[in-house]
């Protein structure tokens, strides 16, 4: 007898997304107004895989983040991985094949991601990023040029009420670096720090061998955000080299903002030390207002192309585009920058770095090409 065929119900699985029509054409526009931003500060695309071996993403991307790429097994045995980073392919592709070409590299990118998480709560498990990644140059300003172009990239979207709430992973590593803690122990500490939970911060640090002053400057550190007067206080306050040089590059940049007139966009929180083990200097959020949620973020992680066989330092910043779309009103009168004028090479050589990006920035507000970098 034959069995009654089952009545197939297309269930749709949660945290994942489908646009059509005019959304289509929204999403479109604004990646497009994106990208040749991106373009305009001389970036070049790079298209990276969908998917690699799970150990390319597990050199960096900390035990949280790394146990929510959805991975499954190849026909060969090898365990691979959906991507749940794109920086981390950009730093792979960058050493194994970009290493005989010169510095810097600038390479920018968009596509989808994926990662496991609890459905509800607006939780996707697929979201659309676009970003860039700035290699090979290791001082501040590469750090400063970063920021400028999500700031550039947001203005030019009309997107006037944003804020980039800027750290620096130095901060917090020279001040547990002389506590002698385990890894697991610093790791709880961070988190603590990073989700700014007191009550959790005071449970951690009760168990520390430390004075009862020194525990209570661990606990104030999430404290430690707001204006420019919160780096004046931190310099008061520690004395490690390591927390003050950290101090003095963000006090560079908040210098660079202010000249150009765009500090009203940056505020400080140097209890922002993020979820990936691959940053080592400035880290940072953009978040949007009225609405409150991150947009993007990004920072300097010069470790990571060396575990993939090539020593270089690296910034960069991506933006969640499903994040940024509610803050554009009417993507229809946005406008994508056209590229067939000169480009202007701006070089870093024998200028102030206040003096290098007043000139890049101005060019940019009209409209101009700029290339930042070194005389060939």
């Amino acid at each position: 007898m034959k069995q009654k065929s089952q009545r197939f119900i297309p269930l749709i699985p949660q945290g994942v997304q489908c646009y059509f029509g005019e959304e289509v054409n929204r999403r479109r526009k604004v990646e497009a107004v994106l990208a040749g931003i991106m373009k305009s500060w001389g970036f070049e695309e790079i298209i990276l895989p969908f998917f690699d071996y799970l150990e390319s993403f597990s050199y960096g991307l900390g035990p949280e983040l790394g146990d929510k790429a959805y991975r499954f097994l190849d026909r060969d045995g090898s365990l691979l991985a959906l991507r749940p980073d794109l920086t981390t392919l950009v730093a792979k592709t960058a050493a194994t094949r970009m290493s005989d070409q010169p510095l810097p590299i600038k390479l920018f990118y968009s596509g989808e991601v994926f990662r496991q998480e609890r459905a509800g709560a607006g939780k996707q498990k697929e979201f659309y990023q676009i970003g860039l990644e700035l290699l090979g140059p290791g001082d501040a300003r590469a750090d400063i040029e970063v920021l400028l172009i999500a700031v550039d990239c947001l203005l030019h979207l009309g997107v006037e009420d944003f804020k980039i709430a800027l750290g620096h992973v130095g901060f917090f590593n020279g001040i547990v670096g002389r506590l002698s803690l385990s890894e697991s122990k610093e790791r709880a500490l961070r988190d603590a720090i990073d989700h700014k939970d007191s009550a959790w911060l005071e449970r951690e640090v009760e168990g520390l061998d430390l004075s009862i002053e020194k525990k209570q400057f661990l606990v104030q550190v999430p404290e430690f955000a707001g204006g420019g007067e919160v780096i004046d206080q931190a310099l008061k306050i520690v004395e490690n080299p390591t927390s003050r040089k950290a101090l003095e590059e963000l006090l560079q940049i908040a210098t660079v903002m202010q000249s150009l007139g765009l500090e009203r966009h940056l505020t400080y929180d140097l209890a922002e030390v993020r979820g990936l083990d691959y940053y080592t200097g400035i880290v940072f959020k953009i978040y949007g207002r009225p609405y409150g949620f991150e947009m993007g973020g990004g920072g300097r992680y010069d470790d990571l192309l060396g575990r993939f066989g090539w020593e270089q330092p690296a910034v960069g910043f991506s933006f969640t585009l499903d994040h940024v779309l509610p803050l554009v009103r009417d993507p229809g009168e946005l406008h994508v920058p056209e590229h067939d004028a000169e480009e202007n090479v701006i070089a870093v050589e024998n200028v102030s770095v206040e003096e290098l990006f007043q000139m890049a920035w101005q060019l940019r507000r009209g409209g101009g090409r700029v290339r930042v970098g070194r005389k060939p």
